[in-house]
Formats: C-alpha cells, structure tokens, sequence
C-alpha cells in the first residue's frame, strides 16, 4: 500500500519533507493566552509571609471582637422567670426570689434594685368574644434602675421547648396559610397529621391545622405600667407598646385570610380559651396575614431554648421606676419541663444582649496572636535553617552520596 501523503504537503515534497503548510489548520495562534503562557502569581509562604497574615488576622478578629463585646455591654435588659407563679407566688404582692431574676444595668447605685421583685397570683372573669371564662393571671412588679432609650422589646422566653423536631418542622400546610380553602381529604393526607380534623368527628378542618400552629404560645402580656418615679407622686402611667412591626416583613407574603367558611373549620384543639364557642361571625378565625404573633411562632427556632418579639417601643424613652405586667397565664410549661419567662431589653447594632459572638472572635484572634509570636520566634530568633536551600535535598545528603559511591 502507498504511504498516505500528509494534508498540505506539496505534491512534489518527498515524504520526509517539510514547509509552513505541514501545520494542521486548525491550530490555536501562538499567543500566550492561547497557548496557557500567561503570567501567574503563586504563593510561596515565606516566614514574614506568614508573620504578616497572622498578624493581620490577629488585628481584624480582636479588634471585631472586642467591638461585638463592647455592643453587648451596652444593652440593657431584665428578665424575669414566672414559671412557677401559680404554684408559689401568694394572693397579695410579696417580693419573689432574686433567682428568678436576671439582669444587666450600668447603674447601681439607684433606689430600684433590679434584683427586687413582687409578685402574686389572681383569679379572674374575662370577658370575650361572645362568651366569659375564668382565668388565671399573675401580676408581677420590677424595677428599672435607669431610663432605657428606644427602642424597647418585650420579648418571651422559652427552655427546653424543641420547635426542631423532625415531626413538628412539618406539620402544617403552607397552601392553608395562605389562605386557600383546602379539602378535608388533602388535609388528612397531609403532614399536619394529627391536628387535622375535629377531635369531635363532626368532619370539620382545623384551621391553623398542624402541630406548630396549635402549640401556639398563648400568655398575652399587658404593656408596662409605671407606678412610682424618683421624687415624684405622679398617677400611674402605661408605656405603651405595640405588637405592630414585631415579624419580619417579608413573613406576610407566606400568609393569606382564609377562604374557609366560618362553618367549615374549627380551631386548635389548644386554641379553646381564645375561642370557647368555636368560630362564629362575633369571633371570626383570625387574619393570618395581619397575625404578627403568629408569624413569629411560626418562624422555628433552631434551639429548644429561645426569644421570640412580643411587642416593641420605637420612640420612648423607659423612665427609671417601679413597673407592673399583668400575664394571663394560659401556657403550660410545667408539663413538659421546660421554664418561661419575659424579657425587657434595649437593642444595640447587633441587636439584643449576647457577648458570644464576641468571646469568639475574641479567642480566634487570640489563637491568630499566639501562632504569630510562635512563627516570629521560629523565623527570626531560633534561626531555622535557609528557606530553599538545596543542601537538604535528600541526593545532596552525605548518607546518600555514600550509597552511590558503594554502588
């Protein structure tokens, strides 16, 4: 067989021949970028190299540190933990153990000491909508030992309380939140499972229907009310608060009104004090979409022990002074171990007290810090031996030069 001649070669060229037209055509011009020439910087950790990182990375996590630890310093807050109101607390006000106090102020010289606290049980008929119940309250009286300045949360808290669980993550319909009228059968099927019909068989959907919803925390708290202020006898004063922007507003947008007909649906099996006749047309089922309390508690906390908004001052300063809040105590704790209480708190930049954020950063810098005195001893006082130095290759090594020559 003749040999095959090569694509461009001349007709009279032998088979050894060469010339400009032997290239392939489709050949990438000869430009650095093309042909991966380009110039490029590669890191070579020289010890001031790694002196010098350390010691930026040092600067910049104990300089954030000490600025996040400074911010949490700076809020304001008490919390008080009520637990235990309707086991221990008496009829008439007495002071309530230190230890269910916690608190954080800059002044500590003031006639209303933090860790002073009054507190008493008291049974009530509360007038609702188209119905009255008796209900169980518990009043209690603190002290603020210096004005707050705005803005001013009222948060509640709750221990040992696992909004992660697997089960309870999923346990609602998103389609019934906002707002759609979802059939019987869907809700059955559904991961709300098994807060999804009438426990009373009379066919009727559960609207909220799910776990999380009927687990809804239920305690409602009066706004503050300022009872004696230094050097003054003035009548009581509430510092109103209000439950208006505590969500997210992005949080609307997963909420609608229900499309349901009073007649279709029931509540909560755990939502019978706030509605003991059921929905009626006096007592309609609430507007999801305007519910901002609910959206909060919709929003699931990653740990069992957290704070979710209640209300908010946004313009007033909070006096120094004695103040009472009035909580109707709906929301059993004890059942399940767990511990609740409320929390008055001024914000900062990173928001409420936590001093976490800053010991972190606070001990990476401080690893940073040590890592770089180590590596400047290292380098520039114990004299290692010279960087790139082709005497310690293992060929140059006397040991090996021995063994060729032996060979």
């Amino acid at each position: 067989m003749a040999p095959r001649r090569r694509r461009g070669a001349a007709d009279d060229a032998g088979g050894d021949a060469a010339s400009e037209t032997d290239a392939p055509k489709n050949r990438p011009p000869n430009t650095a970028f093309r042909q991966q020439r380009m110039r490029a910087w590669q890191c070579v950790l020289t010890p001031k190299l790694i002196v010098t990182i350390f010691s930026i990375l040092a600067a910049i996590y104990l300089g954030l540190g000490a600025y996040l630890t400074y911010l949490a310093h700076t809020v304001r807050d008490i919390r008080i933990d009520y637990t235990d109101c309707q086991k221990d607390a008496p009829n008439k006000f007495e002071p309530m153990s230190a230890d269910h106090i916690t608190a954080h102020f800059s002044k500590t010289d003031s006639n209303y000491n933090p860790y002073e606290a009054e507190w008493m049980k008291e049974e009530l008929e509360v007038q609702g909508k188209g119905f009255k119940d008796q209900r169980s309250f518990c009043r209690i009286k603190f002290n603020i030992p210096e004005e707050l300045q705005p803005t001013i949360s009222f948060y509640y808290n709750l221990e040992n309380f696992y909004q992660n669980h697997r089960r309870y993550v999923n346990s609602f319909n998103a389609k019934q939140l906002l707002g759609d009228a979802v059939d019987g059968r869907t809700i059955n099927e559904s991961t709300c499972d098994p807060i999804t019909s009438d426990p009373l068989k009379s066919g009727k959907i559960v609207y909220p229907c799910g776990l999380v919803a009927n687990s809804l925390f239920n305690d409602t708290f009066s706004s503050p009310v300022l009872l004696s202020v230094p050097g003054s006898n003035a009548a009581n004063q509430t510092y109103n608060m209000t439950t208006n922007g505590i969500a997210w507003s992005g949080m609307k947008d997963l909420y609608g009104k229900t499309k349901y007909s009073n007649d279709q649906i029931v509540p909560p099996p755990n939502w019978y004090r706030r509605y003991k006749n059921g929905y009626t047309d006096e007592n309609p089922p609430p507007d999801l979409k305007e519910d901002e309390a609910f959206q909060n508690w919709m929003m699931l906390a990653a740990a069992p022990n957290f704070f979710k908004l209640y209300q908010r001052n946004d313009n007033d300063p909070m006096k120094e002074g004695q103040y009472q809040v009035d909580i109707e105590d709906n929301f059993d704790t004890t059942v399940y171990n767990g511990r609740k209480a409320f929390v008055v708190t001024t914000l900062s930049t990173m928001g409420s007290r936590n001093i976490w954020p800053g010991i972190i950063f606070l001990i990476v810098g401080g690893i940073c810090l040590i890592l770089d005195v180590y590596f400047i001893l290292s380098f520039f006082l114990w004299k290692p031996r010279k960087l790139g130095d082709p005497s310690y290759l293992s060929w140059n090594q006397p040991s090996a030069a021995q063994g060729h020559a032996a060979s």
